[in-house]
């Protein structure tokens, strides 16, 4: 194993590849969700399968792969680093807040026995600090209460700060003191699941000791289904999902298990050369786009699954009931989702001024 100062590219049947487990691990996600609205009668149950959670170990360890690869194919060093992490968040997150927030509201009024299901006292304290990404931080989960998988964006989001200010450290021992105090801001939860994320980013930074795509294909294929048996076999360890003080990160240890074979797998990932690639198909491109788009149905699908519950009387193990509210869902988080990514670029320009600004005015102080 060695390591790769070449940037690795993300083409062809590697891109397809990501991008297709992105698609699935949303999706499992989101039936998951639909699942436990429709087919139970005590709401989400952590002690069993949770098939959801294994989709954000999948997403931690694929968002590690691709900060790697941006940090290594497209360095523009800390301010753009920044920008890009920070709009390509607050695009996404600022909307689903609002959204979440006036769905609470409509929820009140509609169902407020259903609602009572989920509120734990006020909820607006919920979204200021879902919007500093500090609903995670500690021994806290804070997350609105009809949109939880909110957890998992602060959890990225401080995996981001605590890789940035690594990467992009001044040398000597100054250097480690920023991504030290983010470590210690971050918490405990946090940093027992980062090392699935780094497991992601070294899947990138180091290279596959396999030359033949068609080995690498089928070693990839073993590993996912070695993830996915231990996933159905191995118990939570050391606690179980959902139990305070750890939350999500309860079963961090077989999380990390689990995610060694994730990470293994998209490190068996082909390398294509450039006359490999060619231009993307219409079939390739729509696939890219829908992936996008699995960000936006992944923050929304939880609160809006509850506004159709609160118009649309639950009727519980109605299969038709509960198909056609999963297709409402998806289309309507699928057109917000389209929204949003138009609106992106907006967001990029707003913090590319914002940070121009402040790195201005810290030459200036310098300068004094």
């Amino acid at each position: 194993m060695a390591y790769s100062n070449t940037p690795r590219k993300i083409a062809g049947g590697t891109s397809i590849f990501m991008d297709s487990l992105r698609i699935v691990a949303a999706l499992v996600v989101f039936l998951g969700h639909g699942y436990a609205q429709w087919f139970t009668t005590v709401g989400y149950d952590y002690n069993g399968v949770d098939w959801g959670h294994m989709a954000v170990v999948i997403f931690f360890a694929l968002s590690g792969y691709v900060i790697a690869y941006s940090t290594t194919a497209n360095n523009r060093g800390l301010l753009q680093y920044t920008q890009a992490r920070l709009s390509r968040l607050y695009s996404v997150l600022v909307p689903t807040l609002l959204i979440t927030a006036l769905i609470e509201i409509v929820v009140k009024f509609s169902d407020p026995a259903l609602l009572a299901h989920y509120t734990r006292g006020v909820s607006w304290p919920r979204y200021i600090i879902s919007g500093l990404f500090l609903n995670e931080v500690w021994f806290l989960s804070a997350s609105p209460p009809i949109n939880g998988p909110l957890w998992s964006l602060s959890y990225e989001f401080w995996y981001y700060v605590i890789f940035g200010l690594f990467f992009f450290r001044v040398k000597g021992w100054k250097g480690l003191l920023l991504p030290l105090i983010a470590c210690l801001v971050a918490g405990p939860k946090i940093l027992l699941m980062m090392p699935i994320w780094l497991l992601g980013n070294c899947a990138y930074r180091f290279k596959s000791p396999i030359k033949s795509h068609a080995v690498s294909w089928l070693l990839i294929a073993v590993l996912m289904g070695v993830a996915v048996a231990l996933f159905c076999l191995l118990p939570g360890y050391p606690l179980h999902l959902g139990k305070a003080p750890l939350f999500f990160a309860g079963q961090f240890i077989t999380d990390f298990i689990i995610g060694i074979f994730i990470a293994s797998a998209i490190w068996m990932l082909p390398q294509y050369e450039n006359k490999d690639i060619k231009k993307p198909s219409p079939v390739v491109n729509f696939i890219r786009k829908f992936a996008d788009l699995t960000f936006p149905l992944y923050v929304l699908h939880d609160p809006m699954l509850v506004l159709v519950r609160s118009i649309w009387k639950t009727r519980l193990f109605d299969g038709t009931q509960f198909t056609i509210a999963m297709l409402i869902v998806f289309t309507a988080t699928m057109v917000i989702g389209f929204i949003m990514e138009e609106n992106r670029k907006h967001w990029t320009s707003f913090f590319k001024k914002v940070l121009q600004k402040g790195k201005t005015l810290s030459l200036a102080k310098a300068n004094t």
